[in-house]
């Protein structure tokens, strides 16, 4: 430690006492903004004005404001609308799909938006047909697109062409440790066909431009049959360097899914597929016992990682369609020092849920009627003749019920969209949000869009309290109805310190996006369209502070599948996205990392803690996740109520489990590079 921090520190000591902070209390022996590291050595910012990113808006912490300033802060109360439109301003108009990504392509700090609506051809001519936008954020209040210079979209079988090649699912992550987020890039394929393009790791240069990755991986599937349907980037043995887990979805013309893989990456930009020894392999759909014990490939709709138990490793999660269940793998190290993964998908109640009366499902019950004599419909009640002749009509004369195998545990399961994993009540442990398809002729034994409580387990544990419990229910005005909720976030859009849930629409008719605050822990409450917005079909959402004013911004998609006649009243006229930005403010804290020893650069499955005021948050850096995947902000940003302070911790993702604290200010964003000082970057 420097003369001059030991003296800042001992100057600040003695004034603190005098000095009063919010709520009455006397301020910490911080410097106002000081970053301060707990249980090591005492530490104040460098003194420069550029950190080892090449940022030029570092500036010396000692100098970042006063803390006794620090008024009573206004909480967002109903009535008072949240967001304001920006998407014409910003320039995204013509800017069209269903799933977003929030990155910082070049390193600017800035947050950048990867848009897309498919796994198609871009032409970017004038006019051309579009299926994918890399959109880079000025700083200025405003996006630009990127995509073509950016090269993301080159073709390794057609490098000549003009056209580039989209994908189904994106993950970013630094696989190199250069310290720029390379891009995933995941194809479907078939078995034996060298002719199409493939997955592909595209490797950043530091200001946005990409090259291939090496053409011996793992990760690219050539030749053989691969249907990536989402992908999350992990370090699963903590060793420092990325990793990919890879879940799969049913090739065209097949009557069951692919096997799930877990890639070893060797730091290079290639990958290992070590799905085997690592304990994940499933099995095809042929025995029943298997099915019901989710030991059955999934039929993967979406991938996540986060740590449940708290014991450093993630667990690897997939989401599956089909009422089929989905999968929880939980992590642990063998005495030879190798992480494996443990089956806990029907233990741990993330497999499906307890609904398993099948009686008031409507095809059910029409096939009851049609056939008395099977297996338990003498139990089953009758239902209204009309009710199946719709169904036939739409279905077919078997509805949609197989009664040999619909009965069984695992077809009552849920069409799982995505997980997201958030400390939804702040207790310490993370907690999981899915999104599920529900039919309202399924009846009670469909899986609904619901919260899954991490109990603390060390072979973790859920449970489901409920939407009646939580509050996160649904206004249905129609006797029959579709909830197509696919994607979903979780983000604190009033800064008031919990967690808020935000549902995503999709194709059907009738549903739009959703938004419950979290108004006491546990307790959602619907917020009004008023106050909220009115967007029909509003298929994917990412939240991040693109305008970097200390509150999260949301932007929506939109879908036209099921838009025909008059199945299309409330469809726009396109996919144009929407950006809506927060006007509320409120007390805020964000804070930026950057791996060293033993953690990967980027920071994937770093673990920040924020007390302030009594509460405590808990947050990661995400690696990918979600239907055809989306990825939160590597900033993570905590609202802070009337917080004025906060204590930080830092947990970095290597075996060690190194930690580091320090005494934060509300209103600042702070990066944190691994062993070093925390700064104040500003605006």
């Amino acid at each position: 430690m420097s003369a001059k921090q030991q003296w800042i520190i001992i100057v600040w000591t003695l004034v603190s006492v005098l000095l009063v902070a919010c709520g009455g209390q006397k301020s910490s022996t911080s410097t106002p903004g000081d970053a301060v590291v707990q249980g090591g050595d005492s530490v104040v910012s460098q003194d420069a004005d550029t950190d080892a990113s090449g940022l030029t808006d570092v500036i010396d912490v000692a100098d970042s404001g006063d803390t006794a300033k620090c008024d009573k802060s206004v909480i967002w109360q109903a009535g008072t609308p949240i967001f304001a439109e920006a998407t014409d301003a910003w320039g995204l108009n013509g800017i069209q799909g269903g799933r977003m990504s929030v990155l910082d392509v070049d390193g600017d700090g800035w947050a950048d938006l990867l848009v897309r609506r498919g796994g198609g051809l871009n032409v970017f001519a004038p006019d051309g047909a579009r299926d994918t936008w890399l959109l880079r954020n000025t700083g200025k209040g405003g996006f630009e697109d990127f995509t073509g210079a950016s090269g993301l979209l080159q073709r390794r079988q057609n490098p000549k062409s003009d056209e580039g090649m989209g994908a189904t699912v994106y993950a970013m992550g630094d696989v190199d440790n250069d310290g720029d987020a390379d891009i995933y890039l995941g194809r479907s394929t078939a078995k034996g066909d060298l002719t199409v393009e493939s997955s592909e790791l595209l490797l950043n240069d530091g200001k946005g431009k990409f090259s291939l990755g090496p053409v011996a991986s793992a990760a690219r599937f050539a030749g053989l049959a691969s249907v990536p349907m989402s992908a999350s980037f992990v370090d699963f043995d903590r060793d420092g360097l990325l990793d990919l887990w890879v879940v799969h979805n049913m090739p065209g013309g097949a009557n069951q899914p692919l096997q799930d893989r877990l890639l070893r990456g060797d730091g290079k930009g290639g990958f290992t597929d070590v799905t085997k020894e690592a304990g994940l392999t499933t099995v095809g759909w042929q025995s029943v016992p298997a099915l019901n014990q989710a030991k059955g490939h999934s039929w993967a709709w979406s991938a996540a990682a986060c740590d449940l138990n708290n014991d450093g490793l993630d667990e690897l999660l997939v989401g599956s369609y089909g009422r089929v269940p989905n999968h929880l793998w939980r992590a642990k190290r063998g005495d030879d020092g190798k992480v494996s993964y443990v089956n806990e998908s029907v233990a741990s109640g993330y497999a499906y849920d307890d609904r398993m009366d099948w009686r008031d499902n409507l095809s059910a019950q029409c096939h009851c009627r049609d056939v008395p004599t099977d297996p338990e419909c003498g139990t089953v009640p009758k239902p209204d003749a009309k009710v199946c002749a719709s169904l036939a009509a739409s279905f077919g004369p078997n509805y949609r019920w197989n009664h040999a195998s619909d009965r069984e545990p695992w077809r009552l399961g849920g069409n799982s969209g995505t997980t997201v994993c958030a400390d939804v009540n702040n207790d310490g442990w993370f907690d999981l949000l899915t999104t599920e398809i529900v039919h309202s002729d399924v009846g009670s034994s469909a899986d609904p869009s619901e919260l899954l409580l991490n109990l603390g387990d060390p072979e973790v544990r859920l449970q489901r309290p409920g939407n009646d419990a939580t509050g996160l229910v649904r206004k249905d005005t129609e006797a029959y109805w579709d909830h197509g909720d696919i994607t979903a976030a979780i983000y604190d859009f009033d800064n008031d310190g919990w967690q808020d849930v935000h549902i995503a629409a999709s194709d059907y008719p009738g549903n739009r996006a959703l938004l419950f605050r979290q108004k006491a822990p546990l307790q959602f409450q619907e917020v009004e369209t008023d106050d909220f917005f009115l967007r029909w079909r509003a298929a994917g959402v990412v939240a991040a502070d693109f305008d970097r004013d200390g509150d999260l911004d949301v932007v929506t998609g939109h879908t036209r599948m099921r838009c025909e006649g008059a199945m299309g009243a409330d469809c726009q006229d396109d996919d144009q996205i929407h950006l809506h930005l927060n006007q509320l403010g409120g007390r805020w804290l964000q804070v930026t990392l950057q791996g060293g020893e033993g953690s990967n650069r980027m920071a994937v499955g770093a673990r920040v803690e924020v007390e302030s005021g009594g509460v405590k948050q808990v947050s990661v850096v995400d690696g990918g996740h979600g239907q055809s995947s989306t990825q939160r902000d590597p900033v993570l940003h905590f609202g802070l109520g009337q917080g004025c302070e906060a204590k930080v911790t830092v947990t970095w993702p290597n075996e060690a489990r190194t930690a580091q604290s320090f005494v934060a200010q509300e209103g600042r964003r702070y990066r944190v590079v691994q062993g070093q000082d925390a700064v104040v970057v500003q605006k």
